[in-house]
């Protein structure tokens, strides 16, 4: 199963709760840190993970809210890498903007990625990721290379291979269901599941929920 997972509602969450951004934030790690800790408890068999961590229109933010992120990033990222790796995951940074990232966490990031490399599962961190811009870039690589359009060319071609099968977005906002740019390629069958809260205060009950529910619609198939 390759499980997708949009962690939307931290700067709500901060402000709801009288909180600093950066707390907000801290929150929000431990909370992916756990969902990988007790990764062999939930009832799916999880073989690939992609996290949505930085949109390229998150790139709009001021500066203050970036550098705050980038700040934390740089700081937490190599604590939530060895986490993942001993969980049999490998890491992998995907981004459609690089540039957009400073100099010094791309070398982190490049760093983690080569020495977490030897998972039997992996993680996806979209890092000033589009899906748009995805699909963008692959249809000019091929069309650079001079090879044939197909599906398979394309897909070959974009940052993430495989096919998402379960979505989970969070953020107390019911009015909004949406992907935010997240792979559509690779989303376009997913399941679907809107947990309302903001990502710092989901807990492993939510995820366990979630993942029970997208169990229920498989065995419903076809019916």
């Amino acid at each position: 199963m390759h499980l997708g997972v949009i962690p939307d509602g931290n700067r709500r969450y901060a402000r709801e709760n009288n909180v600093e951004k950066k707390e907000a934030y801290r929150r929000a790690k431990d909370v992916i840190l756990d969902i990988f800790e007790d990764m062999s408890e939930l009832p799916a068999d999880i073989q690939e993970v992609t996290f949505y961590l930085l949109s390229e229109d998150n790139l709009e933010r001021s500066d203050d809210d970036l550098n705050t992120l980038f700040e934390l990033l740089q700081e937490q990222i190599q604590e939530t890498a060895s986490q993942f790796n001993g969980n049999g995951f490998s890491f992998n940074w995907v981004s459609t903007q690089p540039r957009a990232i400073p100099r010094g966490l791309r070398k982190k990031l490049e760093k983690l990625e080569k020495k977490h490399s030897d998972g039997d599962k992996q993680l996806n961190a979209l890092i000033s990721y589009s899906g748009r811009t995805d699909i963008v870039k692959a249809a000019e690589e091929i069309s650079e290379n001079g090879d044939s359009f197909s599906r398979d060319a394309l897909k070959s071609h974009l940052e993430i291979e495989t096919d998402i099968d379960f979505v989970i977005r969070t953020g107390n906002n019911p009015t909004r269901e949406c992907l935010s740019g997240f792979p559509i390629w690779n989303s376009s069958y997913s399941e679907y599941y809107h947990i309302q809260k903001h990502f710092p205060e989901v807990t492993m009950e939510d995820i366990t929920t979630a993942l029970e529910h997208y169990k229920e619609l498989r065995r419903k198939k076809g019916e």
